[in-house]
């Protein structure tokens, strides 16, 4: 897995170890169901400091990885290539890098490379109320 988020910051030229992944307000979103320990952030976000890719594409990549060499995630293995073609392999790589309007994407995903202070708006954990409707109660 280490090697896809790795490929994934130099893919989308972002300067950071670990990508921080989110999704646009009022837009379709993937979160697997697995939300039960997790915190909604609400930030605002300055445009450019937002990448975005379409979370199938993300979720292929991430699986197919495994089939590119291993010092270089362009390119297909030999051994692999009755598992992905190095035309598919592009595409993936081309369709991540290449940003489009929010409303382009199918199930658009945010990519930060850092969350400021500042673009804190508000937060909760699941299934409770926001940071600000508790200090208003």
């Amino acid at each position: 897995m280490d090697r896809a988020y790795s490929a994934l910051v130099e893919i989308l030229g972002l300067h950071c170890e670990c990508p921080i992944f989110g999704c646009l307000r009022f837009r379709r979103q993937c979160t697997n169901g697995k939300v039960s320990s997790s915190a909604k952030l609400v930030l605002k976000v300055p445009d450019e400091c937002v990448k975005l890719t379409e979370y199938s594409v993300w979720a292929d990549f991430m699986y197919h990885i495994q089939y590119t060499k291993p010092a270089d995630y362009t390119m297909v293995a030999v051994d692999s290539v009755e598992q992905l073609s190095q035309a598919q392999l592009d595409k993936m790589i081309h369709s991540l890098k290449k940003q489009r309007r929010p409303l382009a994407y199918h199930c658009p995903q945010a990519i930060l490379e850092e969350i400021r202070p500042e673009w804190l708006v508000d937060f909760s954990l699941h299934n409770k109320e926001s940071f600000w409707q508790r200090r208003k109660g």
